[in-house]
């Protein structure tokens, strides 16, 4: 009990994980809308394969608004699509869309497959009126089945990548004009039988003058238009879950063979939108760590850039991924040298220091990392490189007299001072009086600015003794006029009259 319990908890801890935390392959729409078929139930299993893989799948009656989508499924439509429907899907393949084209022999009538064919010839794509049939390589269930024909030719193809082997259930085939191209076709004996009036069994031998058979015999194409692809393919029901497709079968037919492996292979190569807007975004991130001089990190972004590019097959994204995985690859190389010369000065072997330090050095040059350059500068002056203490001096002047010029006097003498010890080691005579005049001009101006201060602090005091006086004078002259007035004393005796003025 204790481990079913662990395992559920560990279930339930994994359903919380958010989605957000995997990157979406892309987003898929299927359209129910316009097949006399049950298509969510009949791609229902491969709906739940696809997000298992991170993608997002939904299926809808309408396809008006296809912008926020990778991907448009379209699968054995038994309804006429109208002028602004297939307006809308071809605006949306341009833009650079992924359309997967399903057809189904038996559900597709004669009128059917003319709609149908409406949106796939657009494409260089004709579905036709047939079901495939093969009287050697079939599936065996209860019995031999010839309507479903174990396919075993592809074409070199991402979408065909690591397919050997597949089947159609009484699927049809298609014929191609020169813009698109076959993935898989039929085996010596495959043939598509145009005379069967029943679905699901064949309605005679070959006939040659009539039917497609073998390597002539289109199951799967694809073709590119404008930004968008599409992939077409003559059946539905290899990609059934088992519920769908009977009781006769032993296990899903999307589980069968390769079939799995097809479908994400398919919707991978399809779903080119979210991709190209993954390559954007990783592009930016590998440069700003290019930039920061993280070039392990870089790397690890622009592989993934590299790998989705080879995906969309865009020659310039390709190319630009390329060159900046080279430029990681060099960061990588020079640090490696850095981290070899520094060993070495340690051991106090100086030359063979200085050769790793320079030829880091020209690399970080090459890569615009100047604080990896300065670095490797000073490396080089501890082992008396004469070129990197000339180097290192002028970066200190040059530090001196930005600060000279921002009025910070102490750290602009202490850097041009700094600068001139090595000048002097280098007998560098005109960058000494160089950094003599310079530090002239400090004393000078620290002269005057100290003047200044004292002048300043002095007018200051004396503002603040006058001050003092002022409220003191005036504090006496309140209390002098606060105090009462004195009587005035007679200098004559009491009773004796004053003398009359």
């Amino acid at each position: 009990m204790k481990i079913y319990r662990i395992l559920i908890l560990g279930v339930l801890l994994m359903s919380c994980i958010p989605v957000e935390s995997q990157q979406i392959q892309g987003t898929i729409l299927i359209d129910v809308g316009h097949s006399s078929q049950d298509i969510q139930n009949i791609l229902n299993d491969l709906a739940r394969i696809l997000e298992m893989n991170f993608y997002e799948v939904e299926f809808s009656r309408t396809i008006g608004y296809l912008d926020p989508y990778d991907v448009l499924v379209i699968a054995a439509p038994t309804v006429l699509y109208s002028k602004e429907e297939q307006d809308a899907i071809h605006k949306f393949v341009l833009d650079g869309g992924g359309l997967f084209l399903m057809g189904e022999s038996g559900i597709l009538s004669s009128q059917n497959i003319e709609d149908f064919n409406e949106v796939a010839e657009y494409y260089g794509i004709s579905f036709q009126r047939d079901v495939i049939i093969d009287p050697e390589a079939n599936l065996v269930l209860d019995k031999p089945y010839s309507e479903i024909p174990i396919i075993t030719h592809f074409a070199d193809h991402y979408v065909t990548r690591n397919i050997s082997t597949i089947f159609f259930i009484s699927g049809c085939s298609m014929r191609l004009s020169r813009m698109a191209r076959p993935l898989s076709w039929g085996n010596v004996d495959t043939y598509g039988d145009i005379l069967s009036e029943v679905y699901g069994f064949g309605g005679g031998s070959y006939e040659p003058s009539l039917e497609k058979k073998g390597e002539d015999l289109i199951l799967m194409a694809y073709t590119e238009s404008g930004r968008g692809r599409i992939v077409a393919i003559g059946d539905t029901s290899l990609f059934r879950g088992r519920t769908a497709a009977g009781s006769l079968w032993e296990k899903n037919p999307l589980d069968y063979f390769d079939h799995k492996r097809l479908a994400l292979n398919i919707f991978d190569w399809l779903s080119v939108k979210t991709k190209i807007n993954r390559i954007s975004e990783l592009m930016d991130e590998g440069k700003a760590l290019l930039e920061q001089g993280s070039y392990v990190e870089a790397q690890v972004v622009l592989e993934e850039v590299k790998e989705i590019s080879q995906k969309t097959r865009d020659p310039f994204t390709m190319r630009q991924a390329f060159e900046l995985l080279n430029r990681a690859e060099n960061g990588l190389k020079a640090n490696e040298l850095l981290e070899e010369g520094k060993k070495s000065l340690e051991e106090l072997n100086c030359e063979e220091a200085s050769s790793y330090f320079n030829e880091a050095l020209t690399i970080y040059d090459g890569l615009g990392n100047i604080e990896k350059v300065n670095e490797c500068m000073e490396l080089l002056a501890e082992c008396g490189d004469t070129t990197a203490m000339i180097y290192n001096a002028n970066m200190l002047l040059e530090e001196g007299q930005q600060l000279l010029e921002e009025g910070s006097y102490l750290q602009a003498r202490e850097s041009i001072e700094e600068a001139r010890v090595i000048f002097v080691q280098v007998e560098a005579t005109e960058k000494v009086s160089e950094c003599d005049t310079l530090l002239e001009k400090i004393r000078q101006l620290q002269g005057e600015e100290e003047s200044t201060e004292i002048a300043q602090r002095n007018r200051t005091i004396l503002a603040g003794l006058l001050l003092i006086t002022t409220v003191i004078i005036i504090i006496l002259i309140l209390w002098r006029r606060s105090r009462p007035p004195k009587e005035i004393i007679s200098s004559h005796p009491p009773g004796y009259p004053e003398r009359s003025r």
